[in-house]
């Protein structure tokens, strides 16, 4: 359907937003010229006390984002944070460092040739973090009511080479952390909490990345806080932080860390220096998308065509996008791209489909790696052994709302206005033809 003649002009909604803040931070590191730190800082160790944990073994920007992003995105809760190259790395540190510390954790030793559990909903990189690091990923199917991974389906996956689990927070809504750290408890196995989406999120009161055993957090530019690439690992267990400092240090000293080879996976001072003025301002933006997401939530539920996902008691919900179902059979022979497009002609800001189900994607071909091959069972590896229908399902009936929505204060009505035209305009066609 043409959406250019009933478009309303307004200005498109961009993130990140850049600020006179965010350019004097940038423009004062950069005459600074700190674009490193000192020979003596890589070399001199983590200093261990909880609040200043992380020393100046990478860098003061560093050190002071670790601070900060505690304070802001923790509001009180104690844990350690450690910036690092990106999410994606950030999963495979953390899965690295649980190993080595395995038996003074009280988890499961691991061996070559063990999984990993992850859910089939999720972007690429979850699985590939951990095939990355020696491990299979498993997948395990998504619950329809969170979109997160399926408890059930996990302990159906469990055995005796399992290491970890990750629980994926996606878009708007949290995992069933509870269930999962239950279960991760009962078998000795680590729980790490991919937080890519949930920057600000929390449940019953705790942060994520604070429940299961290390939480990770990507900085990359399309993420509700940004550095325009980057990540974070939060855990409350200094020999983790410690270990993955080191880790993302080339290996260096750090407190009680092992050593061990590693690379650079240092987050960049001046990459460091702009989440730092993207934190100043993150607060106000991320109760701004929770209001703005409740007001989805409740608009959605009335107008036709349109499921909502069920709201979560107790949480503060990630905020990355806001995503609904469209159950297809009432949108007048609309396919789900088509409803995709028309909305965002109309809105003029993202709509678009969630993530393929890694059973069904050409970013995920563990067997096309010949390293993994050589060491994990070629059946273990192969997507296609998993049966994850809800994971399907999702990938073809929901839709996921871009964050920058929220600078328009009225998008809520406006997203109501632009379905009801969608359906009145398709339903009409319909009844012509």
């Amino acid at each position: 359907m043409d959406t250019g003649a009933i478009r309303e002009a307004r200005p498109r909604p961009r993130t990140p937003i850049i600020t006179d803040d965010d350019r004097a931070r940038i423009d004062r590191y950069l005459l600074l010229n700190d674009f490193q730190p000192s020979s003596r800082a890589l070399s001199a160790p983590c200093r261990a006390p909880r609040g200043d944990w992380y020393g100046t073994a990478l860098g003061a920007e560093q050190a002071a984002l670790a601070h900060e992003f505690t304070e802001v995105h923790g509001r009180g809760y104690d844990f350690y944070s450690i910036p690092v190259s990106n999410g994606t790395r950030a999963i495979s540190l953390t899965l690295t460092a649980l190993a080595a510390h395995a038996d003074r954790l009280g988890l499961r030793r691991p061996r070559a040739g063990d999984n990993v559990i992850v859910p089939a909903l999720t972007w690429p990189a979850t699985a590939t973090a951990a095939l990355a690091v020696g491990f299979a990923p498993r997948l395990a199917d998504v619950r329809a009511e969170t979109l997160g991974i399926d408890p059930d389906s996990v302990s159906d996956l469990i055995d005796n080479r399992t290491f970890a689990i990750v629980a994926v927070h996606l878009y708007h809504r949290l995992a069933d952390i509870d269930e999962l750290a239950a279960i991760a408890a009962e078998h000795g196995i680590a729980l790490v909490e991919d937080c890519a989406h949930a920057h600000g999120a929390s449940h019953r009161g705790r942060p994520t990345g604070s429940i299961g055993h290390a939480g990770t957090f990507s900085l990359q530019a399309s993420k509700t806080l940004t550095s325009g690439e980057g990540g974070i690992v939060t855990t409350r267990y200094q020999l983790l932080a410690e270990q993955i400092a080191s880790l993302a240090n080339c290996g260096r000293p750090c407190g009680q860390a092992l050593e061990m080879p590693s690379g650079n996976d240092r987050l960049p001072g001046l990459s460091a220096a702009f989440a730092r003025a993207q934190l100043v301002e993150f607060g106000a933006r991320q109760a701004a998308r929770v209001e703005l997401w409740a007001q989805l939530d409740k608009r959605a539920a009335s107008l036709p065509g349109v499921v909502p996902f069920p709201a979560q008691p107790g949480t503060i919900s990630p905020t990355y996008k806001w995503a609904a179902r469209y159950p297809l059979h009432e949108w007048g022979g609309l396919s789900l791209d088509e409803v995709a497009k028309a909305l965002s002609g109309l809105l003029d800001v993202e709509v678009s489909r969630v993530y393929a189900p890694l059973t069904d994607t050409s970013l995920y071909r563990p067997l096309n790696d010949p390293l993994a091959v050589s060491i994990h069972d070629r059946d273990e590896l192969d997507p296609a052994r998993y049966d994850c229908p809800v994971a399907t399902e999702l990938s073809n009936s929901v839709l996921a709302i871009e964050h920058a929505a929220a600078l328009r204060p009225s998008f809520a009505e406006e997203y109501a206005a632009a379905v009801t035209t969608i359906q009145a305009t398709t339903h009409k066609g319909s009844a012509a033809t």
